[in-house]
């Protein structure tokens, strides 16, 4: 028995230290160190800097075309045949605890594009009915256009409209995986081909045009879903009006609240309340109407009704304001335009499973496939300043930044998911908080969101030539 009982605690003694060595390698504390004192920080901001200070401003006629095309997949067939846009399945993306197949659809999801030129090469803003611009889209669209139109990355300004009710199938990984469904390559494929093509037509319908900018207060529609009523809202919602000389005419427009109206028990295919917003705009007042999740990630909706209703308020009453402001909105043909893209080097990925402690960087990407060159993109029009971002940045950084612009006479839009993705950015005071945006979302530790900011200020910093 002494012998039997030896032999217990050497096996016991033995599945301790092997427990702990394997936590000692897995587990790490969150790290805390201020990012200014961080390689990535030197590297990201010698490289901005660079850019920054090379920046041109090209005058002239402003030239823009426009584009829509359909990326709603044909399913519930007995086989795939990606040509045509046809798949057995294809899941619907946005919640992590749904993760199943399309139903149907209740409404078709679109790609639309705006291709701009004033000089040199055209921007094209894509905006996609999508949860967000998958990386793996964004990438495998910059290699076609590269190899056979000379499309850099740096001309495409990707964005989504956030919507929790369309399809997934693009991100892989198990994270990827768990609020998209299975990774299908063909499918990836396919919506690959359509956001080239709708990119190609913009620009091949360039032409003449006018363009004008407004905004007004939609604090009815918003809400801050981290803090609520006592949370600060980034609750303006900011449009582009673009006319062309022939009278086609086309809407961009930016707000923070998330597109979660349908949830998850909803299985059909659907814009949530942007899509409803594009559909109004485009049948009353627009030849184009594009939607662009801007600062969504700390804010939620309000509405009214209870399902497909509910989007409905929110998003034509929404329409509804803009249209009441397309009427005052003074447009030019001749501007002035700048603009740069610049790739920001990363902390190492945080996950957490406790307040302090975080699974080792290795262990995260293997959850979380790191991104591909996320970068900050940012143009200015006279005096409206556009910046697409690689995350969903809380709208309590937003209205700061917003509201240094205003001061200086700006108006602005910053819009998120533009082509990678890099999980919630929230203020530091928050990063203890155990709630979703923080701690499941916080992917890059406390320091992320101010890191991120002090490269958006110097941006713009640059771009207005004003102290912000």
């Amino acid at each position: 028995m002494k012998k039997i009982g030896k032999i217990l605690l050497i096996g016991l003694s033995s599945l301790i230290v092997i427990i702990g060595l394997i936590l000692f390698f897995i587990l790490h504390k969150v790290d805390r160190q201020p990012y200014f004192k961080t390689a990535y920080y030197q590297q990201t901001k010698t490289r901005l800097d660079s850019t920054l200070a090379s920046l041109t401003a090209e005058k002239g006629q402003l030239k823009a075309g426009f584009s829509r095309i359909s990326i709603t997949p044909k399913i519930g067939l007995s086989s795939d045949d990606p040509a045509i846009g046809v798949f057995a399945t294809v899941p619907l993306a946005g919640y992590g605890d749904r993760a199943s197949d399309a139903t149907g659809v209740h409404d078709s999801i679109f790609a639309r594009a705006v291709a701009i030129q004033v000089v040199g090469k055209p921007i094209v803003f894509i905006g996609t009915d999508l949860l967000i611009m998958p990386p793996a889209v964004a990438d495998s669209v910059q290699l076609i256009l590269q190899r056979e139109n000379g499309i850099n990355r740096d001309q495409l300004y990707f964005g989504a409209t956030h919507t929790h009710s369309s399809a997934g199938a693009c991100s892989a990984g198990f994270v990827g995986e768990q609020f998209g469904g299975k990774f299908q390559a063909a499918y990836v494929s396919w919506l690959s081909r359509q956001l080239c093509q709708v990119i190609r037509a913009a620009i091949e319908e360039l032409q003449p045009s006018s363009i004008g900018f407004d905004q007004f207060k939609a604090a009815d529609y918003v809400r801050n879903r981290m803090i609520g009523e006592t949370g600060r809202l980034n609750d303006i919602f900011t449009f582009v009006s673009i006319v062309q000389h022939t009278g086609k005419k086309a809407v961009l427009g930016a707000f923070a609240a998330h597109a979660t109206t349908l949830g998850e028990a909803n299985l059909e295919f659907s814009g949530d309340y942007p899509g409803y917003w594009e559909r109004k705009l485009e049948k009353e007042a627009v030849d184009l109407a594009i939607f662009f999740a801007g600062t969504v990630g700390s804010h939620s909706y309000r509405s009214q009704g209870e399902g497909f209703e509910k989007a409905r308020y929110i998003g034509e009453a929404l329409a509804d304001s803009v249209i009441v402001h397309l009427n005052q909105v003074t447009r030019k043909d001749s501007v002035s335009f700048t603009h740069f893209s610049s790739i920001i080097d990363l902390p190492k990925m945080q996950i957490r499973v406790t307040k302090n402690l975080r699974l080792s960087a290795g262990i995260g990407n293997k959850l979380i496939p790191g991104p591909h060159d996320p970068a900050i993109q940012a143009m200015k029009i006279d005096d409206f300043i556009w910046m697409t971002l690689p995350c969903e940045l809380s709208g309590e950084y937003a209205i700061d930044l917003k509201n240094a612009l205003a001061l200086r006479g700006y108006r602005s839009i910053f819009s998120s998911f533009n082509g990678a993705y890099l999980g919630y950015i929230v203020l530091p005071k928050y990063y203890q908080h155990d709630n979703y945006e923080s701690f499941l979302m916080g992917w890059y530790g406390p320091s992320m969101g101010d890191y991120l900011m002090e490269l958006l200020f110097s941006s713009c910093r640059a771009l207005t030539g004003e102290r912000l």
